[in-house]
């Protein structure tokens, strides 16, 4: 089953910059993609991170040590009903 993690830009490049290089979920984290939506007559940059759910809880783990913030936000997209 595949998730689609939303998070705002300033949230996903401060968790992006507490990862080591060398951990593996910084890879999962590159493939996020940058998008606008339009919200009122605003535009928010989110960046998307579409992954297999064993990802997700491996982002969700890794946020919840070094950068507790991301945590509601991943949280939120293995919550929501997903096709498989």
């Amino acid at each position: 089953m595949r998730i689609l993690i939303e998070m705002p830009v300033e949230r996903y490049d401060a968790f992006f910059d507490k990862c080591d290089p060398s951990w593996p979920e910084l890879s999962i984290l590159l493939r996020g993609e940058f998008v606008r939506r339009l919200n009122g007559d605003r535009y928010l940059r989110i960046v998307q991170i579409d992954c297999p759910m064993f990802h997700a809880r491996h982002l969700l783990e890794l946020a919840k040590q070094i950068y507790p913030d991301a945590v509601p936000d991943i949280e939120d997209a293995l919550a929501m009903p997903h096709a498989s």
